[in-house]
């Protein structure tokens, strides 16, 4: 049912008032027959009364003598008039209350009758007539006089046209309000475009100002945000290269003054020396997105990361290749995702045992799973792993890392318009997968870089 519910704007205004006008049509077409058949019905039961009150009259102004030949000359194959002195009514003669409407009205159109009586007859629904009528008038001078007609034409009007010319100017109503609906909608679609292609790290485009007041309202309110948010971006860049300079600094001045000092007391500053090290780097690494203006080119991943387990296998820690597809080629920032894979390695080195990499190419995705064989994370730890600066009981207890390495592992990939995935179970390891796309567009998507600030 979601599926069928529109979901832009304009055609949800268009569906809505569609639903609108069908009701509002049907109840229209509803009511307009009804009191079309009512005026119809009147308006036949009108002309029919008028049509015997006039044979009537006709008859009753001629001469007595002469009423019978009148009578028969008003006569034709479809109507039979007879005038009577003095007859007895007979069975067939229709009672004052089969047809009371057209027998009062004939009654009160004709000057020259005291009674009227009125047999409705039947509707043909194949002619659309009214057959077998009769009419029984007692003139004022008490003679008689009989009315056959043999059919009536019934009043009717071509409803079929009724309801083309409004089913007509209900869909020139929904064109126009679709029309209107497009107007408000597009310009909305077009600054939603628009924002999504914003990149801090390049000139920010101006968001077009158009469409309805509100719209226009919005879009100089992004472009202003837009501009603030450059700024900021730009501060924290110079801050992040101060922040560089001030901590690299003084750490490497400090190993080269652990050398002047003993043994026993070189090995431990140089173990928090490189410590502070790699968490300033960290930092740095995070607070950068994965990106330090590093050039974005097409990168063989599978390469990429036999670089990476390499590196490990001859610092002396063996890392086991699974699955290798070879034409998984992405384009990204290739020190960011070694950057991201490094610490994926790391982390699986640090908290299981036998870490393993692979990587798989999908049809639009190229997929690095990093591994390993140890306790696992707890399932209430897995929600928040990859916050900045969280360690479950077991990190802390175990000691080293900064806790920023699954962070900074999940921006990278977001920053190239990926994403990060963990599936951990208790006992039986961890598997962290990162997906990078394999379109055009990550180029666009690596980018806008890391969006937290």
């Amino acid at each position: 049912m979601i599926r069928l519910v529109p979901q832009s704007l304009a055609a949800r205004t268009l569906a809505a008032l569609t639903i609108g006008f069908a009701i509002l049509f049907a109840a229209m077409v509803g009511v307009h027959d009804i009191l079309l058949r009512q005026a119809a019905e009147r308006g036949t039961e009108e002309l029919l009364a008028q049509r015997l009150s006039a044979l009537m009259d006709a008859v009753a102004a001629a001469p007595e003598a002469e009423r019978d030949r009148v009578a028969h000359a008003l006569s034709r194959p479809d109507l039979t008039v007879h005038w009577y002195r003095d007859p007895a009514p007979t069975p067939e003669h229709p009672s004052a209350e089969e047809w009371p409407t057209v027998a009062a009205r004939t009654k009160a159109l004709s000057r020259l009758a005291s009674e009227v009586r009125v047999r409705p007859g039947r509707y043909n629904a194949a002619s659309g007539r009214i057959v077998d009528i009769g009419a029984t008038a007692r003139l004022t001078d008490g003679s008689w006089l009989d009315v056959e007609l043999a059919s009536f034409n019934v009043l009717s009007a071509d409803q079929s046209v009724i309801h083309a010319y409004a089913a007509a100017i209900g869909l020139a109503l929904l064109l126009a309000v679709g029309y209107a609906a497009r107007s408000v909608s597009a310009p909305v679609a077009a600054l939603a475009k628009t924002v999504t292609r914003i990149d801090l790290e390049q000139e920010l485009p101006a968001i077009p100002a158009s469409g309805p007041r509100e719209v226009r309202q919005l879009a100089e309110a992004l472009n202003g945000m837009a501009v603030r948010t450059r700024d900021a971006f730009r501060q924290r860049t110079l801050a992040l290269g101060a922040l560089s300079h001030d901590l690299m600094s003084p750490i490497a001045r400090l190993k080269l003054r652990a050398e002047d000092l003993p043994d026993e007391a070189k090995a431990p500053i140089r173990r928090d020396l490189a410590e502070m090290e790699t968490m300033v780097s960290d930092v740095l690494a995070y607070l950068r997105g994965g990106h330090d203006g590093e050039a974005i080119q097409p990168l063989a991943v599978t390469a990429l990361v036999r670089t990476v387990a390499d590196e490990f296998i001859d610092a002396g820690t063996p890392v086991e290749e699974g699955r290798m597809d070879e034409e998984a080629v992405v384009l990204g920032r290739r020190v960011a995702i070694k950057r991201a894979v490094t610490n994926l390695v790391a982390n699986a080195i640090r908290h299981g045992r036998d870490p393993w990499v692979g990587v798989e190419a999908l049809h639009d995705a190229v997929l690095v799973r990093v591994g390993d064989h140890g306790p696992g994370i707890p399932p209430e730890d897995l929600p928040r792993v990859t916050e900045p600066f969280f360690r479950g009981d077991r990190a802390r207890t175990a000691g080293g890392g900064s806790g920023l390495g699954l962070s900074t592992a999940r921006a990278i990939a977001e920053g190239h318009g990926g994403g990060l995935e963990i599936d951990s179970a208790p006992g039986r390891g961890t598997v962290v997968t990162l997906r990078f796309p394999r379109r055009v567009q990550a180029a666009g998507a690596a980018g806008r870089g890391n969006k937290t600030m």
